[in-house]
């Protein structure tokens, strides 16, 4: 679900008309007058300078904007997210739209025969004692039909491009307690041609730093060199960087215009390998946070023996707006220990991000190796769960390249390519709207990072993706006072305890250890 700050709803209740009333407020929930709980999050413009295109992004065959407009723009009017909680009892829901208050469509529910949407008692049973929930995810699950409804309505049919509307309009009918009732509202679509935006070019690499992989005959010096030469030949805004360890000198020496970074904090085992560069961008308030949970010592990644978790700072990306940025690395492999450590990391960091945007409400990018797939609903979905059900953020591949579809991955299965690197990989891009400013995805890729002789310079494939920061009516001027974080104090007694604690976790598992050095020094 998206989460935009900005949204003006007229309400009126009304029983069998097709009046509208004016009486507009700035609201982002609201319930009406007889108690459904509504919460929409439009991402909608309308723009006269460009005849939108619908692109099929299915594949890699398409990547590139369309030739007739700017998809940012198209993707947002194929897209509307929306939470409706009806009242206990309720049957026959029928939710409907239009664009002009007089040609309505829309689907019906019949929520009494349609468990999916009801609370269920201890035994399974469904609990038609509570509220029924109906989101647009879970439409989208049955079939993906809703942004075609938006998409025929702005079509105009005599001639190109799409007519002009100001407001799409909703009517609810539904029936509870045996009185049928029916209810109305709007909202506006954004001016896209008056907003004020803004680009940002991201990147996100794992640059494969751990020292081990020498071992296997990695030149990792000339890796990381490699690596910076690609990050200056992109131009990228920010780069977020995982397994940073033992090279980083080689790295940053090596960077060029990248005038603002956070603090490195060291090889293994005293480093977390997260850093964040940006270019013209400062960055305040650097904060790194150990996950509370890990698993694997000599097995299942080792993810107990650095201080992984993430760092968080608040990046001036320029124009008056100011992004809460996470870098992370969640626990690696398949194992359900592993799994169960991820699910906690990704509660811990979620936690986290609402308690400071409960503080300062600003957009906020997510990105990391994640060591998740989406397609795989794994621990039964943790990630869209935790972030996109319940935090209001969206994947920048799912919505870019997989039409905003969580569930439903069946044309990427049927390329035949595995998922690591091409296509819902474990490099992921999560954001939300905040603070007035809408966020939008204009382009992501995935990309080898390769050194002159074609050879990958990690094991993981960049992901790159281009933001639009949109200004809306609510827009909040930053009021909290930011400051430089420096790096932490590390003095003899932080590396001895560090030291001990590490060789206490290895000996508990000395037996692994002939395995572990196996796999380390094994050829690809």
């Amino acid at each position: 679900m998206k989460k935009t700050i900005s949204l003006l709803l007229s309400v009126l209740l009304v029983l069998s008309c097709f009046a509208f009333a004016t009486t507009a407020t700035a609201v982002e929930n609201f319930e009406t007058e007889s108690g459904v709980q509504i919460k929409i999050a439009p991402f909608l413009y309308k723009s006269a300078q460009h005849q939108m295109e619908f692109p099929s992004h299915q594949s890699y065959a398409v990547k590139e904007k369309s030739v007739a407009g700017d998809y940012a723009i198209s993707r947002a009017l194929n897209d509307l997210a929306y939470t409706f909680v009806f009242p206990a009892g309720t049957t026959g829901i029928a939710c409907n739209v239009s664009l002009d208050g007089k040609d309505w469509r829309g689907y019906t529910v019949n929520s009494t025969a349609n468990p999916n949407y009801w609370e269920k008692d201890a035994d399974g049973n469904v609990d038609l004692t509570q509220p029924l929930t109906f989101r647009r995810v879970d439409y989208i699950a049955e079939q993906d039909e809703y942004g075609v409804l938006y998409r025929d309505y702005l079509m105009h049919t005599d001639a190109q491009g799409f007519r002009d509307f100001d407001k799409i309009y909703w009517q609810l009918a539904y029936i509870c307690n045996g009185e049928t009732v029916t209810e109305y509202f709007e909202q506006p679509l954004y001016d896209y041609d008056k907003a004020e935006k803004y680009g940002l070019k991201a990147v996100n690499f794992n640059v494969a730093g751990l020292p081990f992989a020498a071992l296997a005959g990695a030149n990792l010096t000339a890796n990381h060199a490699d690596a910076a030469a690609y990050f200056n030949e992109n131009d990228f805004d920010i780069v977020a960087v995982q397994e940073d360890f033992g090279y980083h000198s080689t790295l940053v020496e090596n960077m060029d215009g990248f005038g603002y970074a956070t603090n490195h904090t060291g090889n293994v085992p005293f480093g977390d390998g997260l850093n964040i560069f940006t270019r013209n961008m400062p960055v305040y308030n650097e904060t790194r946070v150990t996950w509370d949970e890990s698993c694997g010592i000599l097995t299942d990644g080792s993810d107990e023996l650095t201080p992984k978790g993430f760092v968080y700072s608040v990046i001036d990306v320029g124009n008056g707006i100011y992004v809460d940025f996470y870098n992370l690395h969640a626990d690696a492999y398949a194992g359900a220990g592993s799994k169960a450590a991820r699910t906690s990391q990704f509660k811990q960091l979620a936690a986290f991000i609402e308690a400071r945007s409960a503080e300062h409400d600003r957009p906020v990018i997510i990105t990391g190796d994640f060591n998740y797939h989406i397609h795989t609903q794994e621990d039964n979905g943790s990630l869209y769960n935790i972030f996109c059900e319940q935090g209001g953020f969206e994947d920048a591949w799912v919505e870019f390249h997989n039409n905003g579809d969580y569930f439903n991955m069946s044309e990427w299965h049927k390329t035949g390519l595995e998922s690591w690197g091409n296509w819902d990989s474990v490099e992921r891009f999560l954001y939300r709207a905040g603070g007035g400013v809408d966020v939008v995805v204009s382009d992501f890729r995935y990309v080898e990072v390769c050194n002159e002789a074609g050879e990958s310079i990690s094991d993981h494939n960049s992901a790159e993706c281009e933001f639009t920061f949109i200004k809306n009516a609510d827009f909040v001027e930053n009021t909290e006072e930011l400051s430089v974080t420096e790096a932490p104090n590390r003095d003899i007694m932080f590396i001895l305890k560090r030291i001990f604690d590490t060789l206490k976790l290895i000996f508990s598992e000395i037996d692994k250890l002939p395995a572990l050095l196996k796999e380390l020094t094994a050829t690809a």
